[in-house]
């Protein structure tokens, strides 16, 4: 097989590969969505928005790739009403995160991890196009911090020692 030949080859290969990849992403993101969507406990679904984030951002990942911004901004939104739905919902089971951090501890890395890989997007879109994915980015920033300080809270300084109390 010459070169030319062979390039023909690699580019069909790749062609034919994009949609059977969508597809594969398409089948996990729908599975995973299902699984979140009927997890009995705000935990099961904090849990579940570990693998369902991720399949978001790949599927976002994808649509930028083809030039589909719209629909990168969507699976993007979608995870950010996720989470914020997960977390209002585990607060208000009333379990405090630092004796109980089941859930809280998994959202928190699957946001952490998330903003993560939406700053890596961000640098890939034009400056023009960026102003939704950086908003939805300072929304991932402030529940990670937020998730931080209710797994880690601050302790008050003891007033006569200088030296923080030990809970």
């Amino acid at each position: 097989m010459n070169a030319l030949h062979f390039g023909h080859a690699c580019v069909l290969g790749l062609l034919l590969a994009a949609p059977a990849q969508n597809t594969h992403v398409q089948t996990d993101l729908t599975k995973d969505k299902t699984n979140y969507e009927h997890a009995a406990d705000p935990i099961a679904r904090a849990k579940a928005i570990e693998k369902l984030g991720h399949e978001e951002y790949v599927a976002a990942r994808q649509a930028l790739e083809t030039g589909k911004m719209e629909e990168a901004l969507q699976f993007l939104k979608d995870y950010n009403h996720q989470v914020t739905e997960t977390h209002d919902a585990l607060v208000k089971t009333g379990l405090d995160p630092v004796k109980h951090s089941n859930g809280f501890r998994q959202l928190q890395i699957s946001v952490r991890e998330r903003e993560r890989d939406l700053r890596e997007l961000i640098d890939h879109i034009g400056f023009a196009q960026r102003e939704p994915f950086d908003k939805l980015g300072d929304n991932l920033d402030s529940l990670n911090q937020k998730l931080i300080l209710e797994l880690f809270p601050r302790r008050a300084p003891n007033k006569q020692s200088g030296q923080q109390d030990n809970p």
